[in-house]
């Protein structure tokens, strides 16, 4: 009985120790290209349901390489890349899954998965940290992310993101 409670103590103590960590903090800036000749986001399937404003459907899956830099401007220093997809839903909605790849830094070669449903209309969203690799196996944490700027007719834009990343402790 003694050693439950040990047990339970000793977890108990861990876990509180946990919370008071301080997260790793990134700010990138996403550009997201769909026109042009070197697109960073491509259209893999095509929904049926046109959305009222925009060039998207309804059930359209994009696929996305995008550069994260570290101003808004595109010749800004290229931080990391953004690696996945995001599905548009029967609204101003989207669902992200996708990697933030860190390219340089102190975190050069480390991932972090980031997922989560993206209300675009709202100012501030937020999307969840799930895990990731490297510095970043087994991390939790969350993304703000803002629009920064958008063209309704093509769907380019650019994203700022504020990621909070606390890293697991092995």
């Amino acid at each position: 009985m003694a050693s439950y409670i040990l047990s339970f103590l000793f977890l108990s103590l861990t876990f509180s120790l946990a919370i008071a960590e301080k997260p790793v903090h990134f700010h990138f800036y996403q550009h997201k290209t769909v026109s042009g000749p070197n697109p960073s986001a491509v259209k893999v399937a095509k929904g049926p349901i046109p959305l009222p404003v925009g060039p998207y459907s309804f059930g359209d899956i994009i696929v996305l390489d995008d550069p994260l830099t570290s101003g808004p401007a595109p010749t800004s220093p290229l931080l990391g890349r953004a690696q996945g997809l995001y599905s548009v839903m029967n609204s101003l909605t989207v669902t992200w899954v996708f990697n933030i790849v860190l390219t340089c830094g102190e975190y050069n070669g480390s991932t972090i998965a980031i997922m989560g449903r993206d209300d675009i209309p709202l100012p501030v969203r937020e999307l969840s940290v799930v895990g990731g690799s490297g510095a970043f196996r087994m991390a939790r944490g969350y993304v703000l992310l803002k629009t920064y700027s958008v063209d309704i007719i093509n769907g380019d834009a650019e994203l700022e993101l504020d990621v909070y990343v606390y890293p697991a402790k092995l």
